[in-house]
């Protein structure tokens, strides 16, 4: 399996290290034998070798240097267009940085290996918020697989669980904890923080970003929301501006206390609902009771509740934050891309 890596940040560089880590249970449980013969960056360099790049000395050189390539005097790199277009390789990992706003470069790296009939996981929720089903439909046509798991709920299976355990039931709804910046937070109010000493805290530890905006405004609930509309639901690419959304930022102690009192919790629910032939979607905060699984879905944690024709509701909970969570469901796809693959023989 020889893999370009798009992306070398935290997560890239953890499910590099995973790939390694894993490499004699790959091989001998899955008969995997990983090599990355490209890594890419947007300001860091490139690196390309057909017999497989020396992970450890890369991570030696970019811990070093905060390169990937060398950088000697007249050397050449590839950029990650051309090694997504020319380069032999049969597994792209596109593991940038999420851009909502404008995913047009990765979503165009992604068509580029499936046009080439290659198969593709991704971190990066930008290009499934902008044209999941699209980009799902040129996988089939090419006869190669495009999977995502890691894009929404992190190491919670999500995507797998649904296609694995599900099959043959129809989702009527789903409603989710999806958010574990915002989810933190709420628990950490409860024990008598505020709202912005809470916040302080989820920096501290790593689980809110340096902008933690688009996280406790309720955006990225909403963004993973139109994805899972888009996966299970064959719904079409919504503006953000469409969907009800609103976050925590104005969730008081006094509305936080009188859910417990009641025994039940708020937590920052994301909404799919299927509508005739529509979805519709919604986040906002919610006080739900003892009752609901998803009001012991406590920190740093996701949730989901599904709602089926065939078994009624079934709930899905999992960690789901740090690169280690989502680098592990990157691992995941991986091996059922390379099992389908296999199956095909």
């Amino acid at each position: 399996m020889r893999i370009l890596l798009l992306g070398f940040g935290n997560v890239g560089r953890a499910f590099c290290e995973l790939v390694r880590n894993k490499s004699g249970v790959l091989k001998s449980s899955y008969g995997i034998d990983c090599r990355f013969v490209g890594i890419a960056t947007r300001s860091r360099g490139c690196v390309s070798d057909p017999e497989g790049i020396r992970i450890q000395d890369l991570l030696e050189r970019d811990s070093s240097t905060g390169r990937l390539d060398p950088g000697t005097a007249g050397s050449a790199a590839l950029s990650a267009g051309d090694m997504v277009s020319g380069m032999d390789y049969d597994l792209l990992v596109v593991c940038t940085s999420t851009t909502i706003k404008s995913p047009e470069v990765p979503t165009a790296y992604i068509k580029g290996a499936l046009e080439r009939g290659i198969g593709v996981i991704t971190s990066n929720k930008g290009p499934l918020f902008l044209a999941c089903r699209e980009l799902m439909d040129l996988a089939n046509r090419k006869n190669t697989h495009f999977f995502f798991e890691a894009a929404v709920m992190g190491g919670t299976p999500f995507f797998s669980f649904a296609r694995h355990c599900l099959t043959g039931s129809k989702i009527l709804s789903c409603e989710g904890v999806m958010n574990t910046t915002s989810n933190y937070i709420l628990d950490l109010m409860v024990t008598g923080s505020s709202f912005d000493d809470a916040l302080l805290d989820a920096r501290r530890k790593g689980f809110a970003e340096a902008d933690p905006t688009f996280d406790v405004e309720g955006w990225d609930s909403a963004v993973k929301g139109a994805i899972i509309a888009q996966v299970l639901m064959g719904a079409a690419p919504v503006a953000l501006e469409s969907i009800n959304v609103q976050g925590i930022t104005q969730v008081s102690l006094g509305f936080l206390m009188e859910a417990v009192r009641s025994g039940g919790a708020v937590r920052l629910i994301t909404r799919v609902e299927a509508e005739g032939d529509s979805v519709s979607i919604s986040v906002r905060p919610e006080v739900l009771p003892a009752a609901n699984p998803l009001s012991r879905v406590h920190g740093a944690t996701n949730g989901v509740l599904f709602l089926t024709d065939t078994l009624g509701e079934v709930f899905v909970a999992g960690g789901g934050i740090g690169p280690r969570h989502t680098a592990y469901s990157m691992l995941r796809d991986l091996i059922e891309t390379v099992e389908l693959i296999n199956a095909k023989k």
